[in-house]
């Protein structure tokens, strides 16, 4: 299926940018395996679409910087719809070297597929105890960690539905960045979600992360999501 939209200017400049730092990126690409194949860790993590609800510096629903829980809303009477889940990685760069001091952004939809942005019409309803957005710096090993919800899927033009994901923005400096999707292992419409399936099977499955338990919990799921990025030559 051909899906066709309108190529804006800051559409083709994001484009030139993102393929010019990060084409052909070694790294990682499921370090939580305990074996992993050599041509896997030479190979760049696959790009999607950043789509319409990113929240950029011209929206007054973008909340505080580097807030790494979105669960906890200034003002909140209690938790959000939703399994909280925790989201963890690293970011590696050139020679599969942590990339310390890189932005990590998130944004998704809440466990009803309502993003935060003011442009979503989509009639489920919001959730004031739900941030939908955050930012992590990594640390010195190339770490990031988000606390939030698992996001709902949502209904897309044509009858169709996007499967739950959690998208990703993640930069340093000029030279390093990146935008791309991470999904759930076991939801049913990760078979026939648009998108996702505009990429090969072998991209699919470094987007589609199994849950493992939460070390020190016997309840709460965590998800490692490693992201390989590389500076142009």
């Amino acid at each position: 299926m051909l899906i066709h939209r309108q190529i804006s200017r800051r559409d083709v400049l994001r484009a030139a940018l993102v393929s010019g730092a990060v084409l052909a990126i070694p790294g990682c690409a499921r370090p939580f395996r305990e074996t992993v194949h050599q041509d896997e860790l030479c190979r760049e993590t696959p790009h999607m679409e950043e789509g319409p609800f990113y929240l950029n510096g011209y929206d007054r629903t973008r909340p505080v910087s580097h807030n790494r829980d979105l669960t906890a809303v200034p003002g909140a009477t209690g938790l959000p719809d939703g399994e909280i889940i925790y989201v963890t990685g690293r970011i590696t760069g050139e020679k599969y070297r942590p990339l310390e001091g890189a932005m990590v952004e998130i944004w998704q939809a809440n466990a009803k597929g309502r993003y935060t942005h003011i442009k979503d019409l989509n009639p489920a309803p919001k959730d004031p105890n739900f941030l939908g957005f955050g930012e992590a710096v990594t640390d010195e090993n190339g770490m990031y960690s988000f606390k939030t919800i698992k996001p709902g899927g949502y209904p897309v033009p044509g009858g169709l539905i996007r499967t739950p994901h959690i998208h990703f923005k993640v930069h340093r400096g000029m030279f390093y960045m990146i935008v791309t999707q991470k999904h759930f292992a076991g939801e049913k419409h990760n078979r026939d979600d648009f998108l996702l399936n505009s990429l090969s099977k072998a991209e699919r499955e470094r987007l589609i992360i199994e849950p493992s338990r939460r070390p020190g919990s016997s309840t709460q799921d965590q998800y490692r999501f490693d992201i390989a990025l590389k500076a142009p030559a």
